[in-house]
């Protein structure tokens, strides 16, 4: 069974990096005589050599990459804390699902002039937004995965004396971890959205500050290097969280 896994999972791989292969050769295709809205994938790359030699494009990623770690880790440790309580008072979901779902329908880029004010230009701004944005789809797959737990493996857990630590680190956690994974993935790819919309107005560092201003210098070449380079750190970033929830639900196959 495991082996018939791993092969379903290359074969998902290799559909997918195909779907890549396809795109890029449609762009390599009509790139050439789309104007200036769509340069040749020749230009991208040779701008793309150009800004990592200088050492620009390492800089920005890093940047980025910071601030999206980070605003994820505080979303991450947040849920957590709020799904703890809910393990013990079952009802806790509910009387937060109100604020939760008046909220959660905000563009966080709305909340963008108002984190400025109250934080400043740089790195806190932009992590206060990864951070509500990359909050909800998390907190809503805690919830979800621990609506999904199985009660009679509770019961059966019960009746063996299990203690309640034991209760939540073997039987609560496990159960509820493939949709705990599906809300980080999802959250994760928000924390893009969101990381670059805040670099865009108030960073002076980051993907989304390269993108402003190569957009307004109309370095069209140099602005896809980093819309490229955004879609490739998002897909990996999915690729890693997935492995990494296969290997933690392996003992399900």
């Amino acid at each position: 069974m495991a082996a018939i896994n791993k092969n379903h999972r290359f074969l998902r791989y290799i559909r997918s990096l195909t779907g890549l292969l396809i795109l890029l050769a449609l762009w390599m295709h009509f790139g050439p005589t789309a104007g200036v809205l769509l340069p040749p994938l020749s230009d991208v790359y040779s701008n793309m050599i150009d800004l990592a030699h200088r050492g620009w494009l390492l800089e920005d990623i890093l940047a980025s990459v910071y601030r999206v770690a980070m605003g994820v880790c505080l979303s991450f440790i947040l849920a957590s804390l709020l799904a703890l309580i809910s393990v013990y008072w079952k009802n806790f979901p509910d009387y937060v699902a109100g604020g939760v779902e008046v909220l959660r329908p905000v563009p966080p880029i709305a909340w963008v002039p108002l984190a400025l004010v109250a934080l400043g230009v740089g790195d806190r701004p932009a992590i206060a937004i990864v951070a509500l944005g990359a909050f909800f789809p998390i907190w809503l797959g805690m919830v979800q995965g621990l609506r999904n737990v199985n009660p009679s493996h509770l019961h059966a857990a019960a009746s063996l004396g299990c203690s309640r630590r034991l209760l939540l680190t073997d039987v609560i956690i496990p159960s509820a971890l493939p949709d705990i994974a599906h809300g980080l993935r999802l959250g994760v790819g928000l924390a893009w959205f969101c990381v670059v919309a805040a670099e865009m107005m108030g960073a002076a560092s980051g993907l989304g500050y390269g993108i402003q201003l190569f957009s307004q210098n109309l370095e069209i070449s140099r602005m896809y290097v980093y819309i490229l380079t955004i879609g490739i750190l998002g897909y990996t970033s999915n690729l890693v969280l997935e492995y990494i929830s296969e290997q933690l639900n392996s003992w399900r196959d």
